[in-house]
């Protein structure tokens, strides 16, 4: 269990390498605006397919660590994490569920019987529909814009997430308000960034596509 939960923590605790730097961002003079605007993230997104860079900076390692997949998600709480470099790793939460394919061996989980799992799955749902962003008992949002994207910091307020993150990075594209970017910052100020490539909005995804055989 330890090592399925280091493990779970290691690949969403999510270095930029297509976007805008972090100094371009200004902070965002109209906040009621752009909530109203970034409401459409969970209005109008009923599902996304897209490949992902992943990249992970550990202090104790020269070089980081690069993985790429592909990631689906379809409204309202079914997320699919396939890892294909350097190694084949799924993870698929689903509902309830969180169901992890490691080389042959299939681990499922319940996350109302654990409250770590719990956590991750709201934070990644949280994440991509929106709603991380208005849980003002969770998290205190700062918001930043810059012509083309905004960017969401999330500074956790409970003590069991203040121990892992110290903050959440969210970057939206303004053309279609998507998420094009995450990154996790540890306490350690290790981090994790994944960005997102090819976003594919609102096609229809295949309810198989969240099991594991």
């Amino acid at each position: 269990m330890n090592k399925i939960l280091s493990t779970i923590i290691s690949v969403f605790i999510f270095t930029s390498i297509l976007f805008a730097q972090e100094n371009d961002f200004k902070a965002v003079k109209d906040i009621q605006k752009t909530k109203i605007e970034l409401s459409k993230l969970s209005e109008n997104t009923s599902s996304i397919q897209s490949k992902f860079i992943q990249e992970k900076h550990l202090s104790f390692l020269t070089e980081n660590i690069i993985s790429k997949g592909e990631f689906y998600f379809k409204s309202p709480n079914q997320l699919r994490w396939e890892y294909s470099e350097p190694f084949e790793y799924i993870i698929v939460f689903n509902d309830k569920n969180i169901l992890i394919k490691d080389e042959d061996k299939i681990s499922t989980f319940d996350t109302e019987s654990n409250k770590m799992f719990s956590e991750i799955n709201n934070m990644m749902i949280g994440s991509i529909q929106g709603s991380l962003f208005t849980d003002g008992e969770r998290f205190n949002v700062k918001y930043f814009e810059n012509s083309n994207q905004y960017l969401l910091e999330l500074d956790p307020k409970l003590p069991e997430m203040k121990s892992m993150l110290k903050t959440i990075k969210i970057y939206i594209d303004k053309a279609d308000v998507s998420v094009s970017k995450i990154k996790m910052i540890e306490s350690s100020d290790d981090f994790t960034s994944i960005v997102f490539i090819d976003r594919k909005l609102n096609q229809a995804i295949d309810n198989v596509i969240f099991n594991i055989q």
